[in-house]
């Protein structure tokens, strides 16, 4: 069953290369190499951290207690996957050796060059003992794992922790010197893919006992990622009330920088959400993001998961279970201005007829309808995530190289994907919410309150991307927006929200299948493609919300009122323990000097925490800065701005992207 994985596996590190670092003190292959193969990465994702066997045990370590629990193996397909991934391990450990070598030979009584030969030699024999032997077996690990893309890599101040500490205590590292090591391994993590490369750095978090698990060696992170000013890593900390002072002010100024680095979690939301999802407490502390924005457990779970638009869901439930009929979608770029155009299909599958709109005489009956739409979308979809879940579960082959970094593999010899992790992390996604409730609302408004216009005369406009209907357009957008702390759509939005959750929650208790919802959407440019106008008075192509957040430009009374806005989902975003995602975007004129900007960047962190938002993640913008690089983009290769689970540059964006992310920025005051 591993058979041609492992054969991959031997010729993929056979051929890796050995390139000598010409600066730090970390050695590894940047962009030297992209292997040909893909047995080696069977079934990897990447959008979850590797495990830590080899930190405790070393590769050799790992390759022999896989040999040892061979012997003990209860079946011919657990005594495979152990056997081969002492294989495999062993033929790292070789790497690692070969590589040393070639260092040592490049040194030439160089001491940088003879101190990393020294700490691979050693990495090709035993467990990391030192932070800069486990600094470095991190990176191989990742790259060898990421093959020239990337991947995510979880509670890096957690996992180097007592490696720092203890060199600290002994004298034989500096903070400095820490310091400089983790500015090698960021440049070398942003040499290696600039973007939506899924490596995230979960930092800070309590344990299960109240206490903080960030140290100072999370600042120094928080330190290097303000020194690199980089688009990679993506780094996200969990807030809790034991922090650290020293480690909330780093973040507070990482935020500053304005790239969309420095993404909050609550402990206090998320922990108790997924406690309530089944999660024990000890596990739960154990939390991490996903290579976006999406909590799974950090070096405990894998993830599985399935999108659906809102939005699209509103549309068919506006025709019955079908779509518009427009003839004007055009393609677009999924984000960077190199991807292919392509026309995006939406993943909600028309043909359920949910009733006419025409019929219905009040708003009342018609939001019904689109909930019964919206819940036959929901259960469509769980039901082929549970699909893809029993068809791993019968039994698949995946990665030897990711199968041996788990703790729980490595002891029971169940594959990664069928049954081998402590827990099982399917998700659904349900991204756009606000802005089918802007939908929502605008028909509430228009059709049933001022009875302006009928359904069909609002599907009309539609068909034609309102050319000529541009009276009944602004009266449609005139209707309240989410965002504005206006409860008449915000409940909505809540609502819906909260039927999502309980929807999921039901098919669980129906087929015993789990999901975690997630508010979350990350599809929202392709999605803005892939269906026609809508009756909130937005034209084709034009932006609609991504994650839980206001339809850019919509939100125009201030970041406390978009906050307020989530803030009454509450009770969904209790539930949503995949994560309820939230963005703001503030004008660069945050403050007069940087204390006043870190004073408005407590008072909006102080407010997400007290409001119970789980996630929040602050981009600081110029709006006439990105046009002069829409114009002149050679001048500003370093204008950085957030994308959704991560940060990319401004310049590398598609043009569709770039138009998202400059609608979001609200007008400067």
């Amino acid at each position: 069953m591993y058979e041609s994985i492992v054969a991959n596996s031997l010729e993929i590190l056979a051929a890796l290369p050995t390139p000598v670092p010409q600066n730090g003190k970390i050695a590894g292959i940047v962009n030297e190499f992209v292997a040909a193969g893909t047995a080696m990465f069977e079934g990897d994702n990447l959008h979850f951290p590797l495990g830590t066997t080899y930190l405790r045990l070393g590769v050799r370590g790992v390759a022999k207690q896989a040999q040892e629990n061979a012997k003990k193996a209860e079946s011919a397909a657990q005594k495979e996957l152990l056997e081969s991934i002492a294989v495999v391990y062993n033929a790292i450990g070789d790497y690692f050796a070969r590589y040393a070598q070639a260092v040592l030979v490049a040194a030439n009584g160089d001491e940088r060059l003879l101190h990393i030969a020294d700490n691979l030699k050693a990495l090709s024999e035993r467990e990391p003992v030192h932070f800069d032997e486990a600094m470095q077996l991190m990176y191989l690990m990742w790259k060898m794992r990421s093959s020239g893309f990337g991947g995510d890599i979880g509670r890096l101040d957690v996992r180097m922790r007592p490696y720092f500490e203890k060199d600290i205590a002994d004298g034989y590292l500096t903070e400095e010197e820490a310091l400089d090591i983790l500015v090698n391994f960021w440049n070398l993590l942003y040499a290696s893919g600039s973007g939506d490369t899924l490596v995230n750095i979960m930092l800070g978090g309590r344990n299960a006992d109240g206490s903080d698990a960030g140290s100072r060696v999370t600042v120094l992170m928080l330190e290097a990622t303000k020194i690199c000013r980089s688009t990679d890593p993506h780094i996200a900390i969990r807030l809790h009330k034991n922090l650290h002072p020293d480690i909330y002010q780093a973040v507070k100024e990482v935020q500053l920088m304005g790239i969309g680095q420095g993404t909050l979690y609550n402990d206090d939301m998320v922990i108790p959400a997924l406690m309530r999802f089944g999660v024990p407490e000890e596990l739960a502390c154990q939390y991490t993001n996903d290579g976006c924005c999406e909590v799974m457990l950090d070096g405990i779970s894998a993830i599985e998961f399935l999108p659906l638009d809102c939005v699209a869901t509103f549309e068919l439930a506006f025709n019955n279970g079908s779509w518009s009929g427009c003839t004007y979608r055009r393609p677009s770029k999924y984000w960077n201005k190199n991807n292919k155009p392509t026309f995006v299909e939406s993943e909600a599958q028309p043909g359920f007829e949910s009733g006419r709109p025409e019929d219905c005489e009040t708003f009342e009956e018609f939001y019904q309808q689109f909930l019964a739409q919206y819940r036959f979308q929901v259960r469509n979809r769980a039901a082929r995530l549970k699909r893809m879940h029993e068809s791993n579960m019968t039994g698949v082959a995946s990665s030897v190289l990711v199968n041996g970094s788990f703790e729980s593999v490595l002891e029971s010899g169940k594959d990664y994907r069928s049954g081998g992790l402590i827990f099982e992390d399917n998700m659904m996604f349900s991204g756009s919410i606000p802005t089918a409730a802007d939908c929502l609302m605008a028909v509430k408004k228009v059709v049933f309150e001022q009875k302006l216009y009928t359904v069909p005369q609002i599907r009309e406009a539609i068909l034609v991307n309102y050319e000529g209907y541009e009276v009944m357009r602004r009266q449609l957008e005139a209707a309240p927006k989410f965002g504005n702390d206006i409860d008449e759509v915000d409940l909505i939005a809540a609502d819906i929200a909260n039927h999502f959750c309980d929807w999921l929650i039901e098919y669980r208790k129906e087929t015993g299948f789990a999901i975690m919802p997630a508010l979350y959407g990350w599809r929202f440019v392709d999605e803005a493609h892939s269906i026609g106008a809508t009756p909130d008075g937005r034209k084709y192509a034009d932006s609609i919300a991504e994650h839980f957040c206001a339809t850019p430009g919509k939100a125009v009374n201030g970041p406390t009122a978009q906050i307020l806005s989530v803030a009454k989902a509450k009770e969904a975003i209790d539930k949503a323990c995949g994560i309820t995602v939230f963005h703001i975007t503030l004008p660069r004129n945050l403050g007069n000097s940087d204390a006043e900007g870190l004073e408005v960047l407590d008072g909006l962190d102080q407010m997400m925490v007290a409001c119970g938002l789980g996630n929040m993640t602050i981009g600081i913008y110029d709006r006439e800065l990105l046009r002069e690089a829409q114009r002149e983009p050679e001048k500003h290769k370093d204008v950085i701005v957030r994308v959704w689970g991560y940060s990319a540059r401004f310049v590398d964006l598609s043009e569709e992207m770039q138009e998202h992310v400059i609608s979001r920025i609200p007008e400067a005051s």
